[in-house]
């Protein structure tokens, strides 16, 4: 009798490790493998068609939008609506993104991210329409904090006109603000910190966007 309750028990254990063994190497199983989470995709900017239009000047770092995020994103596309005619492709420009003073301009700030790559225009004519750079992995533009930011670009030519809401002789603060601009040779890419005395348009918002990604 006891030789058979000592089989029985010895079963029951070696059953209970069998089991535990399994739900060990299942729970190993799950843990390994890579969590994936979704994320959320948002643009941000003016995704209007406005109407008045200006230059890309060059030589000049213009900070066109000014836009709010509500956390950490990575900007992986820019859009412009935009009209030129006779572009050879050469028309190219530096994007980046400088932080806002918090009293609603770039003035004195630091950049926070900019391109190592150049975009262009395409070649021929083009628009009005909007045209979208998908920036290359190496360009993703990330902000690492919510906050206000304003996307600026600098350009070696003078060309394409960039659909924005008003001039000065329409300026209407319920829905326009102020840009602001600062001559730099493109050479040298986007400066650090944007000007401390920058000049300024009263013809905000552009018609520019960026869509980015968040988790």
């Amino acid at each position: 009798m006891d030789t058979v309750m000592w089989f029985s028990m010895t079963n029951r254990s070696r059953t209970s490790l069998l089991i535990y063994s399994v739900l060990l190497i299942v729970l190993i199983a799950v843990f390994a493998v890579p969590q994936t989470f979704a994320s959320t995709v948002a643009n941000y900017g003016d995704e209007n068609i406005e109407q008045w239009t200006s230059t890309i000047g060059s030589n000049i770092v213009q900070a066109y939008m000014t836009f709010s995020v509500p956390g950490p994103v990575v900007i992986q596309s820019v859009s412009m609506y935009i009209q030129y005619s006779g572009s050879d492709g050469t028309q190219c420009m530096w994007i980046g993104i400088y932080q806002d003073n918090g009293n609603g301009s770039p003035v004195g700030q630091p950049l926070v991210a900019s391109t190592r790559n150049t975009y262009c225009l395409h070649s021929g004519v083009y628009g009005p329409a909007w045209e979208t750079w998908k920036l290359h992995p190496s360009d993703y533009l990330a902000l690492n904090a919510s906050g206000t930011y304003w996307l600026a670009v600098l350009a070696p030519s003078t060309f394409g006109n960039v659909y924005h809401y008003a001039y000065s002789s329409s300026y209407d603060y319920t829905y326009g603000y102020g840009t602001y601009f600062f001559t730099t040779p493109y050479a040298q890419g986007l400066p650090s910190f944007f000007s401390s005395s920058p000049a300024g348009e009263a013809n905000g918002p552009y018609s520019i966007y960026v869509t980015a990604t968040s988790s």
